[in-house]
């Protein structure tokens, strides 16, 4: 999900790269650079839910981003950055980012939205109405990095494409993510993780020639798109020290689900290329004929799907009393494991894997016979062994063991956060510990609206025009529960 973000719920995104867009921005005002600094510099204590914001002294302190994306990649994107010190405006409509409402757990907030959008100050503004335009070109002129997931057409027709505000802001750099690209034939269709996956092989992949499988657990395509847009706005902001110039930046999910299969998507051609064209032609056949093609594909065998499915030391076996993950993927741990499961392999006694050392026959005899072995003791004596041997695995954990995992507490890798309607939430910190900065937000994601005084505050609304602007409904903000402490937004 993450690509396909619109004013209304059939709205969409993309647009054409532009070229860079000049030189550095010269008549920002002393205004706009004082509100950010002013923003930057303020440290107040931990307080989800009031309006002040807590900054934390990262590497892109002093770097604002505003967050127009919806969904998962384009927040991810920007909660990436938070981690990193940035602050991060959620800019939403009136109604909020669409995936407040999937599955609610409290109006407006859902566990999708909460687990993408951590250390985010919320403004909500109406782009349809002038008085809300004009605050969002305000914030703009005060913005480095821009995200957004419009499909086509949209932005162009809020006036809030690239063109018009690399106009309005040209050290502006904009990130867009989309669902197929800016170009191409699928550029105007719409489309979500689930799509991605099926529409670049990964479902078919791992269905390994039976039934597609789809990666479930998490969103493979919307993370490595979320990724891989935060990178490049990293990079962007380097060049920009360099240059003083902002730039158009893209990505979609279908890129990055090509991306990411670093082994499906590579072809050795005069290795890959004559079973590539069989499997193409099979398929073609079992169309025309209106025959299954998974039923076609089994009669062909797949070089490297035959050993990725038949490894017998990189899988999860069944012991005694649960699950243990073994990945050896050298001899040399091979042997290691051989040692310890108490069984004799030719075929890791050299330096190379020899597949040929074994028959079919007696490979999957082997097989068998370290899958009863594992059967034999439990998954913690499995742990000590191997451990001991030093060979890698590890137990199938089940998500709510790790809340109370004691390496997960050593690393920090779960904080506790204060949400202005939820109360306590605990969610994945940031991975990343960098010895020039913090890391890990102190914010935990928004209410809608909750940070929308604040922010005009900063731009220099006065509070009667302030309320004029929430009474004429050109911006939404926030009212806390009844009993709740804080400021309104």
């Amino acid at each position: 999900m993450g690509a396909a973000r619109g004013a209304d719920p059939d709205d969409g995104a993309a647009g054409g790269i532009v070229d860079d867009c000049g030189p550095d921005l010269g008549d920002q005002s002393q205004h706009h650079r004082d509100a950010r600094a002013g923003a930057a510099a303020r440290l107040t204590p931990a307080d989800g839910r009031e309006g002040t914001m807590e900054t934390i002294r990262g590497v892109f302190e002093g770097v604002r981003v505003l967050d127009l994306s919806e969904y998962i990649a384009g927040p991810l994107a920007g909660e990436m950055l938070a981690d990193l010190g940035a602050d991060v405006i959620k800019v939403e409509p009136p109604l909020g980012d669409f995936w407040r409402h999937t599955a609610p757990v409290a109006p407006g907030e859902s566990r999708g939205f909460m687990g993408v959008n951590k250390g985010k100050r919320s403004i909500s503004i109406d782009l349809k109405r002038p008085e809300g335009k004009e605050v969002f070109l305000r914030l703009v002129r005060t913005a480095d990095i821009l995200l957004a997931n419009y499909r086509p057409g949209v932005a162009e027709r809020l006036g809030v494409d690239y063109a018009t505000l690399s106009a309005v802001n040209p050290r502006l750099i904009y990130c867009q993510n989309t669902a197929f690209g800016s170009a191409g034939p699928y550029r105007d269709r719409p489309g979500f993780d689930l799509v991605s996956q099926a529409m670049t092989g990964i479902m078919a992949f791992e269905g390994a020639g039976g039934l597609p499988h789809p990666i479930i657990t998490t969103s493979p395509t919307d993370l490595a798109a979320g990724m891989f847009l935060a990178y490049g706005a990293a990079a962007a902001l380097y060049h920009r020290e360099r240059t003083g110039r902002g730039q158009f930046i893209e990505t979609s999910l279908f890129a990055a689900g090509i991306a990411v299969q670093y082994r499906p998507m590579f072809s050795i051609e005069r290795l890959d290329r004559e079973q590539r064209e069989q499997v193409l032609a099979a398929i073609a056949q079992a169309r025309a004929e209106g025959r299954r093609v998974e039923e076609v594909l089994r009669g062909i065998p797949m070089r490297h799907e035959t050993g990725r499915r038949n490894n017998p030391y990189y899988k999860v076996y069944e012991t005694k009393d649960s699950y243990i993950a073994l990945a050896c993927l050298n001899n040399r741990l091979r042997r290691a494991a051989v040692r310890v499961l108490g069984v004799e392999d030719p075929r890791v006694e050299g330096d190379e894997f020899d597949t040929e050392a074994l028959s079919p026959d007696e490979n999957l005899v082997l097989n068998e016979l370290i899958a009863a072995i594992f059967s034999t003791k439990t998954t913690d004596e499995w742990v000590a062994a191997f451990d001991t041997a030093g060979v890698p695995c590890g137990p199938v954990r089940y998500t709510a063991e790790l809340f109370d995992d004691p390496q997960v507490e050593a690393m920090e890798l779960l904080r506790t956060f204060d949400h202005a309607v939820l109360g306590p939430v605990v969610m994945a910190n940031s991975p990343l510990r960098m010895s020039g900065g913090e890391t890990g937000t102190r914010l935990p994601s928004p209410a809608l609206g909750q940070h929308t005084r604040e922010v005009l505050r900063e731009l220099g609304f006065a509070e009667a025009e302030i309320e004029e602007l929430i009474a004429a409904k050109a911006v939404r903000a926030w009212e806390p529960p009844a009993g709740a402490e804080g400021r309104r937004g």
